[in-house]
């Protein structure tokens, strides 16, 4: 795979986030997070040539329903939501959170409807290299969720406003750690204080020949956005404070 061989796709978070997406003619593809707008977004994807998918939420419950019409695709991130969404008749694909490290695992995904893989975050390059991601999809950019988690932190300090949002909390270290309040689903995403970034080492995910590298946008303004899609156009990590996450050392 030359540099350009992967198609790239966005995931946003945010209007700002997306308007920066459509303008960017190297972007195939745009993932939207299902709370994050008001209506449907996928006439705005489609108008300038670029398919649309829809993200489910990281907490799926009896009474949550995401209307994925219009969607050509549909990004699950449970087997609950794989099981509710594999009769819809949208081409499905699997987050980097539903199990896939291993071929056999990989392959019961595809058996129950999965059309395409997100590679687990959890292996380090060589892994990746061994489970072979060629069919796959590569998050190369973001801030990955710590945890996910049904006790609204802001209910817990400062009260319930059934309003969906952003607030911070201090670490051990002192650094300061990004919640986004899910209300429409009615849980937290706690997010790693930097974000991973894998432009800087873009010559070892070239030999690894993923079939599509994404970027994850969530905390970002449209400045930061502008800048995290130059930087991938230059394969230059975009920021000082990043992590490589488990791709140079994986999991002991």
């Amino acid at each position: 795979m030359n540099q350009d061989a992967a198609k790239l796709h966005v995931l946003c978070n945010n209007e700002e986030q997306l308007y920066v997406a459509l303008s960017d003619e190297n972007v195939s593809e745009i993932i939207v997070e299902a709370d994050g707008f008001d209506k449907p977004v996928y006439s705005l994807c489609h108008e300038v040539e670029k398919k649309a998918a829809i993200a489910l939420p990281y907490v799926f419950r009896d009474l949550t329903y995401v209307d994925v019409d219009g969607y050509d695709e549909v990004y699950v991130r449970s087997l609950d939501e794989l099981a509710y969404y594999k009769d819809k008749g949208k081409k499905l694909v699997s987050d980097y959170g539903l199990y896939s490290m291993n071929p056999v695992a990989g392959e019961w995904l595809k058996e129950e409807g999965i059309n395409r893989l997100t590679a687990p975050m959890e292996l380090n390059e060589y892994e990746l290299r061994d489970l072979g991601i060629s069919d796959k999809e590569l998050i190369v950019y973001g801030h990955i969720p710590m945890m996910v988690s049904a006790q609204c932190v802001r209910k817990n300090t400062e009260g319930c406003s059934k309003t969906p949002g952003i607030m911070h909390i201090k670490d051990r270290t002192g650094k300061n750690i990004t919640v986004e309040n899910k209300c429409a689903y009615c849980y937290n995403l706690i997010y790693n204080a930097n974000p991973t970034s894998l432009f800087g080492v873009w010559s070892k995910v070239t030999k690894l020949n993923p079939q599509i590298v994404r970027i994850n946008l969530t905390i970002e303004d449209e400045e930061e956005s502008r800048k995290i899609l130059r930087a991938f156009g230059r394969h230059e990590d975009p920021t000082e404070d990043f992590t490589r996450g488990h791709f140079t050392r994986g999991v002991e």
